[in-house]
């Protein structure tokens, strides 16, 4: 399976680097996929953000169970990030965690929207629920930080299916992007 990917970030009103994450990496057997949003803005937020951008790249695995609670103990004491995580298996199998106020949705036929749960990776971390799901050629995956609306209609997502990939994560964040945050948006399409 291949998989194209498009992200778009910009700071919050006002700053002028960006708190927000993103993270990509093939891997032998699929892609590991990942945004995150450090809690607060500005250049401590954007620090904090480039290492675990770092930490990632260094430490990757397609258990993110234990990736995710490996970073938590690394950035310990930070001031926290949100976290999605997903491993797109090229088999069409996939696993993901929502932790905090991130969000992931799978585009195919309809819009669904992966649950999130508690917690701030380098504050707070209860035990994790991972969700196994499969995945067909097309579909797409749109992952966000809070900095866009939470609550867009389907309809309006999926309407971004006909754009190309750079098309739809620009649009998403202009569209629905809330000015006093950094906001991230990343999509990935799976293709044969």
């Amino acid at each position: 399976m291949h998989f194209e990917y498009a992200r778009c970030l910009r700071p919050c009103f006002g700053e002028v680097v960006c708190g927000d994450g993103t993270f990509i990496k093939q891997m032998e057997h699929g892609v590991l996929v990942g945004i995150l949003d450090v809690l607060g803005h500005g250049p401590e937020a954007h620090e904090l953000a480039r290492l675990c951008e770092q930490w990632l790249e260094e430490n990757s695995s397609e258990d993110i169970e234990l990736m995710l609670k490996s970073l938590h103990e690394h950035i310990r004491g930070s001031r926290g990030t949100a976290i999605t995580m997903a491993f797109l298996g090229n088999d069409g199998n996939a696993k993901c965690v929502t932790i905090g106020n991130t969000v992931m949705r799978k585009l195919g036929k309809d819009c669904y929207t992966f649950p999130a749960q508690a917690g701030t990776l380098g504050i707070i971390l209860r035990s994790m629920r991972i969700e196994t799901f499969s995945f067909r050629s097309d579909d797409v995956f749109v992952l966000a930080t809070d900095g866009i609306q939470e609550h867009i209609a389907a309809d309006d997502i999926l309407l971004e299916r006909r754009n190309t990939l750079n098309q739809m994560v620009a649009n998403l964040l202009s569209r629905f992007g809330k000015l006093y945050d950094d906001a991230t948006c990343l999509a990935i399409k799976c293709t044969l």
